[in-house]
């Protein structure tokens, strides 16, 4: 078996023969529940702030819901930390997300851990659930707001200097995945949690399709234009890598105008990811990876 999180999950998903892997969500009859589990040191450093760690890890959890186009209702929460102080820094951050998205707390445990470990299990409803499945060559692909700002602020931060809001308190795309569900045929969507190209791969592979991506359409958060100006790095291709986004990926055969959403490529034949014209391999995080 290969050590990649994508074949380690489709390894598990046929072990328990289950019609619900493969998506940002399940669907279950009229809801959508997604489960997520955030580590220090895999998922947020130890030196992070734990108001902002808690914050950030319920962002990934949500940003799931937002991937099918769902609204969030409730939430259950497990919760790991080697003192009282500890859950409690980290449940601060997690509770004042809840309260802008209206996400009611449902339940919950707490144990000790010398890591602190935050996991989430949310349950919303969605009108029409959007799948990663769905593709089609034709279809133009989109995505939300702009990409790099959150590696931007993580290097930043283990550097000593001050990161950058996307980094430390991003606002996953509730909002806006309900509204392109609501006026447009969106025919799949998945969040950036990887890194563009990771993601991308992901609708390619599932979908038999190619997505072809045009460099200077994608849209460059400033402060990670501004940190690889001043280091010399290639900002496309620092953007396309960036994980934690928490933006909208979504294909549609629509022409979407909307002042949050950018047209970057298209889905073609064939399978892969290219950008402008030639082929691409991501370099984002993974879970896993193979000689880890």
């Amino acid at each position: 078996m290969k050590r990649t999180e994508d074949f380690i999950i489709e390894y598990i998903g046929d072990l328990f023969s289950s019609p619900f892997i493969g998506d940002d969500c399940a669907v279950i009859d009229n809801r959508i529940i997604t489960k997520d589990i955030f580590i220090m040191g895999t998922h947020f450093p130890e030196e992070l702030p734990l108001y902002y760690a808690g914050w950030r890890s319920f962002a990934g959890a949500l940003s799931d819901i937002a991937a099918m186009g769902g609204k969030p209702e409730y939430f259950f929460i497990g919760i790991a930390g080697e003192s009282g102080e500890v859950i409690k820094e980290l449940v601060k951050g997690v509770s004042e997300l809840a309260r802008i998205y209206g996400v009611e707390l449902a339940g919950g445990d707490t144990v000790f851990s010398m890591l602190a470990v935050l996991s989430f299990t949310i349950v919303g409803k969605a009108e029409k659930p959007i799948m990663r499945r769905g593709a089609r060559p034709g279809d133009y692909v989109y995505v939300t707001g702009d990409l790099g700002g959150s590696r931007a602020g993580l290097e930043l931060f283990l550097s000593g200097e001050r990161a950058t809001e996307k980094f430390i308190k991003p606002l996953p795309r509730i909002k806006e995945g309900i509204e392109l569900v609501e006026k447009y045929n969106i025919t799949s969507m998945i969040d950036i949690s990887d890194g563009l190209l990771r993601d991308a791969e992901r609708i390619s592979r599932i979908n038999g399709v190619s997505i072809n991506l045009a460099g200077e359409a994608i849209p460059i958060n400033q402060d990670a234009m501004y940190y690889c100006k001043e280091r010399g790095l290639h900002p496309v291709v620092f953007s396309v890598n960036s994980g934690e986004e928490y933006e909208l990926l979504f294909t549609s055969p629509d022409d979407i105008k909307e002042d949050y959403v950018t047209r970057i490529g298209e889905v073609g034949e064939g399978v892969g990811i290219n950008l402008d014209n030639k082929p691409v391999s991501p370099e984002g995080f993974e879970h896993f990876r193979e000689g880890k």
